[in-house]
């Protein structure tokens, strides 16, 4: 299990945060320290503002680079889908400065649905041959996804949401087949976008009506006498078999703390989660 850095919040704001981070100094400083801490992957995409334009400034041969496109943007008439996707692919080769990507994930599974869905992954397929990317896989936002793709296609990675509160990956059996298959799992969201990280009294008025959730969630981290910080890393660490955990993060003394526990040796496992979709999505 390795870190990989999240992008969404380089150039946009993002997460209840709202915070961003564009300043080139900054973002140069942040994979300097990266490229030390032995972090070699960045997730990005094509949707994130001017994200890979921003890390594109700097130097990433030391970086391997997953990017996410979407297919189902209205194009122009005389593109064929095939074409759509190759200049996307070539846009963010070029934005980021590099020759070859790691991955490209589709952005949305919904985009395979329909008579387009074995036309977009021979394309996918065809870009690895041409060796503009190494792998290729999917973003999902519920294992309920997966029940579906898995008829037609077995991607190279799947990228899905994970954290105490969000088990579903876990609890639908999806991780340990994927990881039985061989399947490269990133997971992503694993403070619930910093939801996890806030003290009861500091969580938004549109989530009051889960109060009850988070003064268990609390009760937990003061009876295990641990930060919110490193409880969702433990329980994280506790799946050893995930490849990348994608975080996401504010400036470089929190990508700091996150490396310092990632680093310890403590992992454990919660029962508390929730099936929610209105919280946990």
């Amino acid at each position: 299990m390795k870190i990989a850095l999240g992008t969404a919040n380089f150039g946009q704001k993002y997460g209840l945060s709202k915070k961003n981070i564009k300043s080139n100094k900054r973002i140069e400083k942040i994979l300097k320290f990266s490229n030390s801490s032995n972090i070699n992957l960045i997730d990005t995409s094509s949707n994130y503002g001017s994200s890979e334009i921003l890390l594109g400034k700097n130097s990433l041969k030391n970086f391997k680079l997953v990017t996410k496109i979407k297919t189902s943007i209205k194009e122009k008439k005389s593109d064929n889908l095939e074409n759509i996707i190759y200049k996307k692919v070539e846009k963010s080769l070029l934005k980021l400065n590099i020759k070859k990507l790691y991955a490209i994930l589709l952005h949305d599974s919904n985009d395979l649905k329909g008579n387009r869905k074995h036309l977009i992954i021979k394309v996918l397929k065809k870009l690895k041959k041409k060796k503009l990317v190494s792998k290729i896989g999917v973003s999902i936002y519920d294992p309920k996804e997966l029940d579906f793709i898995w008829s037609f296609w077995k991607p190279d990675i799947v990228q899905c949401p994970f954290n105490i509160l969000d088990q579903r990956i876990f609890k639908s059996g999806w991780l340990n087949r994927l990881i039985k298959n061989k399947i490269e799992v990133h997971v992503r969201s694993i403070f619930l976008q910093g939801l996890l990280l806030k003290d009861e009294k500091t969580v938004p008025k549109k989530f009051k009506k889960w109060n009850n959730i988070f003064r268990k969630w609390d009760k937990y981290c003061d009876e295990e006498n641990i930060s919110k910080l490193q409880a969702c890393i433990n329980f994280i660490k506790f799946f050893k078999k995930i490849s990348y955990v994608v975080v996401g993060f504010e400036n470089i003394s929190q990508i700091k703390k996150i490396i310092e526990y990632f680093n310890n040796n403590k992992k454990k496992y919660t029962s508390l989660t929730c099936s929610d979709t209105k919280l946990i999505n």
